[in-house]
């Protein structure tokens, strides 16, 4: 297992998501750093420098989306990644990712696809640092 292959900021509401899904990534060698919920994400984004943003889109008071378009003009000025990460419809959730800009998704429970995609997006943010 290589150790911390990138740094990843974690923002979900639910606990157990939050707590099921570090364990998953820190196995597989990243870094992970969680934010239960909105706040404190915009101090967490500009003092941690992540290599990737991994954002569940259904939070209550502050959606994940209305959160990226807060946080948008940082990370793109960054070149961070941000995956919205939801168990809603993946229709939804493509829909989701174009209107707002973000770089892609990944499906809460799919495990092939959330080491697929970090995995692919920290390598290139990496590349161009």
């Amino acid at each position: 297992m290589e150790m911390n292959r990138g740094k990843i900021l974690l923002i979900d509401d639910n606990e157990t998501d939050l707590r099921t899904t570090k364990e998953i990534l820190e196995k597989a060698g990243y870094m992970v750093i969680q934010n239960q919920g909105w706040l404190g994400v915009t101090k967490s984004i500009k003092f941690l420098n992540p290599d990737l943003v991994l954002l569940d889109v259904n939070m209550p008071a502050l959606s994940g989306d209305n959160l990226y378009d807060l946080i948008s003009s940082y990370i793109k000025a960054q070149k961070i990644p941000v995956l919205f990460y939801s168990s809603i419809d993946e229709t939804c959730l493509k829909k989701l990712k174009i209107i707002k800009g973000a770089t892609d998704y990944i499906i809460k429970g799919d495990i092939f696809q959330l080491y697929k995609k970090i995995s692919l997006y920290i390598k290139k943010k990496q590349q161009f640092n």
